[in-house]
């Protein structure tokens, strides 16, 4: 593994103006962003300076509080902060996200949630459904808030070498107090870096197959946890084989290693035949998170059948579909419930709700579409374009089935 050396290929102003551009793009209304614009070529040529001259110093975060389903602390920092950070790393961000592994998408550029997403939905579409019949899903407490520096800074060591963009990725790391500030890039890319190397290990099951010690202690562990937990008609024929049988079943699992491990920043799906062997990886992956990098685990985590569908990003992952979240889903519901009641027209709800829209149409979501009108059916434009005004002065989208003003005026008199 090659480190990343800095050779000075931040300092341009080319690279500067590149950063700043990519930082303000759709900001340019932003009353700072308009500030900031306005003395721009200075403005650029201060960072320039303070990147050649390492004299720059993370200033003051200004703490902000978001309550989006929970409660979150942002620390905003200031324009000339972000686009100093971003020139600082936009060099190098090919190769940080190289040694990344591809099974932890976030952040990433054009990759992120959708890339979860297809990756997940293909390989429960792609793989039979006794090969990933239990799922483990484990999420980091305060995963941000509790990094601890020293290892942070231990995990940028191993990909930058000494140097100015070492000296300031450190910087970074000491501006906050405690964990890693919320509300800038750097934070994100530090997020997948904390455990760049625990992703490697995992998938090859902390190399417990190459330690005859620790392979004989778990798989110890194993027999005595199917003979513990056997329930089903297989379970027994298993047994009836003996542990020489289960023996080797489990060392091939660990020869394997976790085929079908996923990272999505702080939250852990791995998907399973064998219901025991995940048990024996949920204990693994609690004792050295909380060991070797000081990451505590949510108490809501377990195994269980992936029939009963897989959470994660807002979806619903199930073996032949993928269906939207049960709040995301209400959300759109009562959102064009609401504006069709003000009386929008289609076309004016679908630009409304066009995030909400984009977010859903990656899944098998026509039925819902349909039970709130809003699919966008070959049959339902052409029945539209038929449709002629009733009256001269309307539109053809104004005319209303003769129940619909039934029901209307019945609401209306206060009728039963």
């Amino acid at each position: 593994m090659r480190r990343i050396h800095d050779n000075g290929e931040a300092e341009t102003l080319d690279n500067i103006q590149r950063s700043w551009d990519s930082f303000s793009e759709d900001k340019h209304k932003r009353k700072n962003i308009r500030c900031y614009e306005s003395k721009l070529e200075q403005n650029l040529i201060r960072v320039q300076s303070e990147l050649i001259n390492e004299s720059w110093k993370p200033s003051p975060y200004v703490s902000k509080t978001v309550m989006e389903r929970k409660r979150r602390e942002l620390a905003k920092a200031p324009i000339h902060d972000h686009v100093l950070e971003a020139s600082a790393i936009r060099p190098y961000e090919p190769t940080l996200y190289d040694y990344i592994a591809w099974q932890c998408p976030a952040v990433r550029p054009n990759m992120g949630q959708k890339a979860l997403l297809c990756s997940l939905r293909n390989e429960l579409f792609g793989s039979t459904q006794e090969e990933c019949d239990y799922y483990l899903s484990m999420d980091a407490h305060h995963y941000f808030p509790l990094m601890d520096h020293e290892i942070l800074k231990r995990q940028i060591s191993r990909k930058v070498k000494p140097g100015r963009l070492q000296r300031i990725l450190y910087k970074v790391v000491d501006s906050y107090l405690q964990g890693a500030p919320l509300g800038i890039k750097i934070s994100q890319i530090f997020g997948q870096l904390y455990l760049a190397d625990f992703d490697r290990k995992a998938m090859r099951f902390f190399d417990i197959a190459e330690d005859q010690e620790k392979m004989a202690y778990w798989t110890r562990k194993y027999i005595e946890g199917r003979i513990v937990t056997a329930s089903t008609r297989e379970d027994y024929e298993d047994l009836c084989k003996g542990p020489a049988y289960l023996a080797e079943k489990f060392k091939g699992y660990a020869r394997e290693g976790l085929r079908h491990y996923l990272r999505f920043v702080d939250n852990i799906i791995i998907r399973h035949s064998d219901k025991t062997f995940l048990g024996i990886v949920k204990v693994i992956i609690i004792m050295v998170l909380a060991r070797d990098y000081h990451v505590v685990m949510n108490k809501d985590y377990n195994v269980r059948p992936t029939y009963t569908g897989i959470r994660i990003i807002g979806y619903v992952f199930y073996h032949d579909r993928v269906l939207l979240g049960k709040r995301n889903k209400q959300d759109l519901c009562r959102h064009v419930h609401k504006l069709r009641k003000r009386g929008k027209t289609e076309e004016e709800i679908r630009i409304s709700q066009a995030s909400r829209f984009g977010y859903a149409k990656h899944v098998n979501c026509i039925n819902l579409f349909k039970s709130i009108g809003m699919e966008r059916s070959l049959g339902k434009i052409i029945k539209n374009h038929r449709i002629k005004a009733p009256f001269e002065g309307m539109v053809a989208q104004q005319k209303l089935k003769f129940s619909s003003i039934c029901k209307m005026l019945t609401s209306v008199n206060g009728g039963g």
